[in-house]
């Protein structure tokens, strides 16, 4: 018989750019299964899909945290957009 693959995981294509360098949000995970042999009897239980859906997941959060610790957020300070809007004088200022 011939050793020919039968099946194979897909691999997506994604071009080198700029972008990517720059932005985490445009780096892609790996999943954990894709370096090893697939197995048949976890692909029919659906383990690969579960295992890649807790991945992504923890991926999501991993970016989310490198994004907050990059990002510099000006602490809101409501005291003195408050002292802005206040009025300068009362109604009963204004009447006299």
């Amino acid at each position: 018989m011939s050793n020919k693959i039968y099946w194979e995981p897909t691999k997506a294509f994604r071009p080198e750019n700029e972008r990517e360098k720059v932005n985490i949000w445009h780096r892609s995970f790996k999943p954990t299964y894709e370096k090893e042999e697939p197995q048949m009897a976890l692909l029919l239980s659906w383990h690969y899909g579960r295992q890649w859906v807790e991945e992504r997941d923890m991926h999501k959060m991993e970016t989310k945290v490198k994004m907050m610790k990059e990002a510099k957020f000006i602490p809101p300070n409501y005291t003195s957009w408050l002292e802005k809007r206040r009025p300068k004088r009362t109604k009963e200022q204004l009447r006299s």
